[in-house]
Parts: C-alpha cells; sequence; structure tokens
C-alpha cells in the first residue's frame, strides 16, 4: 500500500521543482507555517505560491503492543495558493519506524488532502478566522493505514492579545470508521488545539500549546498533549523549528521532540 502512497506523491514533488524559492526581494507576506504546532494559523499561503513544510519527531510510546520508541518523517505538508482566501494541502506523516520491546515495526501513513478556507480578518475582538476540510485516504501500510476514508473539519480561529502575545485555537469534528468485533462502525471524535505565541525578536518566535482528541463510541483513551517549541526564520522565504513535549493521558508518548524546515516557493 505504501507503494501506491509514494506514486502518488512522487509527480507533486516533481512539480515543485518548477517553482523557485521565495527570497527577500520577492516577498508578498511573511511566512506563516502550520508547524510544528498541532493547531493550524488562519493565514493561506499567497496566491501562485507553494510552501512545503516537513520535519522528523522522535517520540516514546507505551501502547499494548509494548514499550519503546518511534521515528515519524518526513512530516509532509504542501500547501499551494489558488486564491487569496483559498489554498489547497496535502499531508502525509510518511514513514513511521517504531522499536518496540516486541520488535520494530515500520511503514507508511495515509495522506490527507484538503482545503484551508480564509473567511474573516481579525477586528477589535473579532477573530481572524479559517475554515480546514481534509479528509485521510487509506494509502498507508498495512500496520499504519485506517483503511478508510475520514473527513475531518476544523474551525480555525485567532486573536492578538498584545503586542508579543497571540493565540490561536482549533476545534472540529472527524467522522472515523473502524471494525470492531469484526463490525464495521463509525463514530465523530473531537479535536481541539490551544496555543499561546509570540515573537522573541524579528526572526525567532516561541509558543506553547495543549492539544488532543475526545473520543466518542469507542472504549479507547483521549487524546491529550503538552507541547512547546520555537521558529527561526532565515529569510522571507525559509524556517526553520524545534519542538518538544510530553504525553498527558495512558498511550499517549511519554515524551516527544522533533525539528523541521518551511520553505516557500514562487513559480
Amino acid at each position: 500500500m505504501h507503494k501506491k502512497a509514494a506514486y502518488f506523491l512522487f509527480p507533486l514533488i516533481v512539480c515543485a521543482a518548477n517553482f523557485m524559492v521565495l527570497t527577500d526581494a520577492q516577498a508578498v507576506a511573511p511566512l506563516v507555517t502550520d508547524r510544528p504546532t498541532d493547531s493550524v494559523a488562519p493565514v493561506v499561503v499567497p496566491k501562485r505560491s507553494f510552501q512545503v513544510e516537513a520535519g522528523y519527531k522522535a517520540s516514546d510510546i507505551d501502547s499494548e503492543k509494548g514499550d519503546g520508541t518511534s521515528h515519524v518523517f518526513p512530516e509532509l505538508l504542501m500547501r499551494y495558493g489558488f486564491s487569496d482566501r483559498f489554498e489547497g494541502r496535502l499531508y502525509a506523516s510518511g514513514w513511521t519506524i517504531e522499536d518496540k520491546s516486541t520488535g520494530s515495526e515500520y511503514g507508511f501513513s495515509d495522506i490527507n488532502i484538503g482545503t484551508k478556507i480564509f473567511l474573516a480578518e481579525e477586528k477589535n475582538y473579532y477573530p481572524a478566522m479559517a475554515l480546514l476540510i481534509d479528509v485521510s485516504v487509506p494509502l498507508g501500510s498495512t500496520e499504519l493505514t485506517s483503511n478508510y476514508v475520514i473527513p475531518e473539519v476544523l474551525f480555525v480561529g485567532s486573536n492578538t492579545l498584545s503586542e508579543h502575545l497571540s493565540l490561536t485555537y482549533n476545534v472540529g469534528p472527524s467522522y472515523v470508521t473502524y471494525k470492531e468485533a469484526g463490525q464495521r462502525k463509525s463514530d465523530w471524535d473531537m479535536s481541539y488545539a490551544i496555543a499561546l505565541h509570540g515573537p522573541v525578536n524579528e526572526s525567532i518566535n516561541w509558543f506553547s500549546e495543549i492539544y488532543g482528541t475526545y473520543i466518542y463510541g469507542r472504549k479507547i483513551p483521549d487524546r491529550h498533549n503538552l507541547q512547546a517549541g520555537t521558529t527561526i526564520a532565515l529569510s522571507s522565504g525559509i524556517q526553520l523549528d524545534f519542538r518538544g513535549g510530553i504525553g498527558l493521558v495512558s498511550y499517549e508518548p511519554d515524551w516527544f521532540a522533533g525539528a523541521g524546515i518551511a520553505f516557500r516557493f514562487l513559480r
């Protein structure tokens, strides 16, 4: 199944080669990424620009299958601006390698395809707002795929609290299909993320965030995590990021850490 995912991603990566990295002189808007936070910003990428965000995450895991470590890369998010209010999105966690007490497992994840629609600028006490709509397509390896298409909708909001502090928040449902005792069932999950963030200087920003998912209809724990990190702008079109965090409930990582990079391209 992971070969199908690779065939799907390859032509998109080839298309990206027809773009060039944005320079300071070509900057049309500040580079705003949706990584390394779990929360999504209401900002869409500028029209006719192509943004690639990627990274690596290591986790200490505790699951029913055993304890161990997990490595995920390249956490690839590709975004293209079709208009000033509309972007197309493709996300793939990529390869997951798990080294557990029961042995090593690895495979390719499912792929998410979707869009972000900008709704409104921030004004007075009203937040900047957007909708993110996507579907998870079951193209991953047998060990990692959900086997079903899973749609999700997120409301995305952001408020400027002061010159040095902003608040970003997401909330929304996903329609999950799964098998239990050999029977196909469906339920709703509710995802959320709340992040505080602000500038250290012109190039460096910090963030702290709590995020997770409330699980309905299944006898598995809710997911809640806490993380913090920083982003470092190398130019108007290139950004580095670093993050670390902990799981707040059973079967979430005892700890996790990661790093990444983002580029904006122009044709």
